[in-house]
C-alpha cells in the first residue's frame, strides 16, 4: 500500500458515522475483554480514520508501519470483522473423513490385527499403515500431529489378567458387592478389603526428573530380603487401615492377622479378599472363624481380579511414599520406612480415600 493522503487509505463506507462508531464498539469491547491485539489493531484504525499519520499511529502503539498498513487493508476488506484474531486455515486434510474415522479404527484395534509384530504402535509403524492402507504419505514428524488430531495420546498401558472372568468381575461388582456392603448396614458392620504385598530391601525402581543425559542412579546391595505385610482397608469415605508384618504368608500368619482385626474393631467385619493359597485356614483357623462369626466373615473376589481389590492401590502409594529409589542399608532400616507409611495412612484416612471411591457408590 502507498502512502496516501490522510483517510484515502480506507473508502468512504469505512468512514461514515456508522463505521465509526461499529469501530469504536469494537474497541470499548476489547478494552473490556483485555484483547490488547485486537484493541490495538482498532485502535490503530480509528486514529487514520480521524487523521493521524501512520508513523506516529505505529510509535504511539509500538508497532511497525507496516503492521498498520495490513491491519487498515483487513478493515477496508471486511469491516471490523477483518481485525478479529483467527486461526489459519492451515492445509487441507490429507485423509478424508471416512478415511481418517479407518485409521482410528485401526490404531485401536493395535498393531496385531494390523499385521505388525508388536504390542506397541510407534510413529514409523502408524505412517507405514497410512501409506499402505491408503496411499498417502506423512513425515514421520507430522504422525503425531495426526494422531493428536484424531484423539490419541501416548500413553502407558495398564496389565489386564488374561483368565480374568469379565462375566464373573461384572456380576460381583453388580450383585455380590451390593449384597455384602447390605449386610454390613444392617448390623452397622465394616465391608473391608483385605490383601498382602512384599517388599524388597533393594527397593523399587520408578521414573523421575532428572538431567538431560544423566541417568540417576539408586545403591543397592542386590538383596532381596522380603518384608511381608499384610494390609486391609476398609471401604469407607475415611478409610481405615491396619497392616501386620508376617514371617511368611500362610494359614496360620493369616490367621493371626484376621485374629488382629476382629481385635482392633468393635464393628463387625466383612472381609473380602482374593484367592491366594495364604488365605486359606488350617482347621484350627476354620474353628476359630466359626466362633466368632457374629465378628466376621470373609468373602471372595472373582479369580484373577487385583483390580477391584482397592489395597492393592495402598500397596502402590506404600511404594510410591516409600522405596521407589530408595537405598536401604538394613532391614530395619526398611521396615522403620514402611511402618511410618502405615501409620500415616491410619492417621490420614484421606491419603487413601481415592483408592476405594469407586466402589462406594
Amino acid at each position: 500500500m502507498a502512502r496516501s493522503k490522510t483517510g484515502e487509505a480506507i473508502s468512504a463506507r469505512g468512514r461514515s458515522p456508522s463505521a465509526r462508531k461499529q469501530l469504536r464498539r469494537f474497541i470499548r469491547q476489547r478494552a473490556k475483554t483485555g484483547d490488547l491485539a485486537e484493541w490495538r489493531r482498532g485502535r490503530a484504525v480509528l486514529s487514520y480514520i480521524e487523521g493521524r499519520p501512520v508513523i506516529v499511529i505505529a510509535t504511539e502503539l509500538d508497532v511497525t508501519r507496516g503492521a498498520v498498513y495490513r491491519w487498515l487493508q483487513w478493515y477496508e476488506a471486511m469491516g471490523v470483522a477483518g481485525l478479529v484474531t483467527g486461526k489459519a486455515p492451515g492445509p487441507a486434510p490429507r485423509l478424508s473423513a471416512a478415511q481418517q474415522r479407518e485409521l482410528t479404527a485401526l490404531v485401536e484395534a493395535g498393531p496385531l490385527p494390523a499385521g505388525y509384530p508388536s504390542g506397541v504402535w510407534t510413529g514409523p509403524m502408524i505412517g507405514d499403515l497410512i501409506r499402505r492402507r491408503f496411499g498417502v504419505h506423512y513425515h514421520k514428524h507430522n504422525v503425531p500431529r495426526l494422531l493428536h488430531e484424531l484423539g490419541f495420546s501416548v500413553q502407558r498401558p495398564r496389565k489386564r489378567l488374561a483368565r480374568a472372568d469379565a462375566q464373573a468381575q461384572a456380576t460381583w461388582l453388580r450383585e455380590q458387592l451390593p449384597a455384602i456392603k447390605k449386610k454390613a448396614r444392617a448390623c452397622r458392620g465394616v465391608v473391608m478389603f483385605g490383601d498382602e504385598a512384599s517388599f524388597w530391601l533393594d527397593g523399587s525402581l520408578h521414573r523421575t526428573w532428572a538431567r538431560v543425559g544423566v541417568q540417576p542412579h539408586v545403591d543397592t546391595y542386590g538383596l532381596r530380603k522380603t518384608a511381608h505385610v499384610f494390609g486391609a482397608l476398609s471401604l469407607e469415605a475415611q478409610p481405615q487401615f491396619d497392616y501386620l508384618f508376617a514371617p511368611v504368608f500362610n494359614g496360620d500368619t493369616f490367621l493371626l492377622f484376621l485374629q488382629q482385626l476382629v481385635a482392633g474393631s468393635r464393628r463387625k467385619l466383612f472381609l473380602i479378599l482374593d484367592n491366594g493359597p495364604c488365605h486359606n485356614l488350617k482347621e484350627d483357623g476354620k474353628a476359630w472363624l466359626a466362633r466368632h462369626q457374629h465378628r466376621l466373615e470373609l468373602f471372595r473376589l472373582p479369580a484373577y481380579s487385583p483390580n477391584y481389590n482397592p489395597t492393592e492401590g495402598a500397596w502402590k502409594e506404600t511404594k510410591k511414599r516409600t522405596t521407589h529409589n530408595r537405598f536401604f542399608r538394613t532391614v530395619e532400616e526398611r521396615d522403620a520406612a514402611l511402618v511410618v507409611t502405615f501409620e500415616s495412612f491410619k492417621a490420614n484416612p484421606a491419603l487413601l480415600a481415592g483408592q476405594v471411591r469407586r466402589f462406594l457408590g
